[in-house]
């Protein structure tokens, strides 16, 4: 596949939930997996692991400062599954930096969280999306 034809995708925070949709997204014969920034080293290496895995290399850069990661040009995008305080905060850097987001829930914390988040994605013409998966389940509602 032609690399204006890919999306190349880093990854910051991944957990449980994060690494359930990079599995996903990474599926995907047009997203490139390059980048992972994590606090936990533990988290991190596993990842690199599974993507070195994945593209029979060692390309896959681990970061701890997220802001590192977002300064990489070559991303087009990065999926935001960091602890619910940290995914407005990281989406909003993420679009200033000119890529388009993947959010896991919640968006912000607050209404004006979401407000600010939503205007920064309109003024910086960037794509994003909140995954809102299992929100109908009853248990979640509850």
């Amino acid at each position: 596949m032609a690399p204006s034809e890919r999306i190349v995708l880093g990854a910051i925070g991944i957990g449980p939930r994060g690494r359930y949709v990079l599995d996903h997204m990474v599926s995907e014969p047009d997203v490139q997996f390059v980048a992972i920034c994590d606090v936990q080293r533990h988290r991190r290496e596993a990842v690199k692991a599974m993507a070195d895995a994945k593209y029979g290399n060692k390309d896959c850069a681990m970061y701890r400062d997220f802001r590192e990661l977002l300064a990489r040009s070559d991303i087009d995008a990065v999926l935001v599954a960091t602890g619910d305080h940290w995914h407005t905060l990281a989406s909003i850097m993420a679009a200033k930096a000119g890529k388009d987001v993947y959010s896991e829930k919640p968006c912000g914390i607050t209404i004006a969280q979401c407000q600010i988040l939503a205007e920064t994605m309109y003024r910086y013409g960037r794509v994003f999306q909140a995954g809102t998966q299992r929100r109908s389940v009853p248990n979640f509602q509850f």
